[in-house]
């Protein structure tokens, strides 16, 4: 595989990891998705000790993933509450 088409690879992989990020980031905040279950379920379907059949490049991908989209709702929790401790309700 040449670099131009390694590149056009990784940057189509990177666009669509991050396009299920926000995704799940919106549909957490904006329905009743539980986002701490996605990412677990992320996390178990490609366990950190799993046999070899497993590629390691996807492990590890897929709870990076899972770790951005729990850091990205404890930094929105952490936003709201930090809202709700300035402007406190009447």
């Amino acid at each position: 595989m040449e670099d131009t088409e390694f590149n056009e690879l990784a940057g189509r992989i990177e666009g669509v990891a991050r396009a299920v990020l926000l995704l799940a980031q919106m549909m957490e905040r904006e329905t009743c998705m539980d986002g701490l279950t996605l990412t677990r379920q992320w996390r178990d379907s490609f366990p950190l000790q799993a046999g070899a059949d497993i590629p390691d490049t996807a492990r590890r991908t897929l709870h990076e993933m899972a770790q951005a989209l729990d850091d990205a709702r404890r930094t929105h929790q952490e936003l709201v509450a930090a809202a709700r401790r300035a402007n406190p309700p009447l």
